[in-house]
């Protein structure tokens, strides 16, 4: 017999939950994020929150396309059930923090007659729930088990170059230094190499605070550099266009020169007498 029936933890369906929604889907993935919000891992306003690149949420319902999960996602906050938020510390970090409003999925349980749903109805704001949930057991993306092998040695070797050119690491800093590596990872394939240049550049500008490092990506990533060699082709731009303003301000200089020497011509007349001899 095949694995597939036996060894994997099994996704359950509330029918009735698919029934009212109106969608297998995003029935499974209303009850994944109840169960995420059950755990209490992200306390915001009062309220669970849950929070994961679509990438991640991709890795928890495999059998859809990336797109059409966002199209599923999208749905679920236009039936309001969804509420969306933005805690992330670093400001272009544009990952959805997601919670339930199960006031609006009771009352739309109501509407429909639906008295006996899922245990998400039965859980106002998230608090106080104590059934048990029968869904895959992800790791969320702000977990710190999420992290590979690669990415702790990408870290330590971002902490060691700190340690060695700019100073020794403060428990804050440790804290930083590795959310932003997450924040990079994000668009990046890169995120070590962009981080290590980018404190390199506040060195060789002697401001060694993590702030204008942030800074310094935060730039790149609004003029999306998330490569070394994107970050080489922005650099031949910012010559070029330094050569050309060089240029035009000396063509310029030299004009006024010649101008100053005789005032009885005009501009274009000293300007040509300059040129001419």
């Amino acid at each position: 017999m095949s694995n597939l029936l036996l060894d994997d933890k099994p996704l359950v369906i509330q029918p009735k939950l698919a029934e009212l929604l109106g969608d297998l889907d995003e029935a499974v993935i209303l009850q994944q994020i109840h169960y995420w919000l059950e755990k209490r891992l992200n306390i915001k306003d009062g309220h669970s929150w849950v929070y994961n690149s679509m990438v991640e949420w991709n890795k928890q319902f495999p059998w859809l396309s990336l797109k059409t999960l966002k199209r599923k996602f999208k749905s679920l906050e236009d039936k309001g059930l969804l509420i969306t938020g933005n805690y992330n510390k670093a400001k272009f970090d544009r990952t959805k923090w997601y919670r339930i409003d199960y006031d609006a999925f009771s009352n739309l349980g109501n509407a429909l007659g639906q008295n006996d749903l899922t245990n998400v109805s039965n859980c106002p704001n998230a608090k106080g729930q104590n059934d048990t949930t029968n869904t895959i057991e992800y790791t969320e993306n702000n977990n710190i088990d999420n992290t590979t092998t690669t990415d702790t040695t990408e870290i330590k070797i971002i902490y060691e170059f700190w340690k060695s050119n700019v100073g020794n690491l403060s428990p804050y800093l440790y804290r930083e230094i590795q959310a932003t590596y997450y924040d990079w990872k994000e668009v990046s394939k890169q995120p070590k190499d962009m981080i290590l240049e980018s404190i390199k550049m506040a060195i060789e500008r002697d401001i060694k605070n993590i702030n204008y490092i942030k800074t310094i990506l935060k730039r790149w990533y609004d003029n999306r550099i998330y490569s070394l060699k994107d970050l080489e082709n922005d650099q031949e731009r910012f010559e070029k266009n330094k050569q050309r303003k060089s240029s035009k301000n000396k063509k310029k200089s030299m004009f006024m020169d010649a101008a100053d020497q005789d005032h009885s011509k005009s501009a274009e007349e000293a300007w040509e007498a300059f040129w001419n001899g």
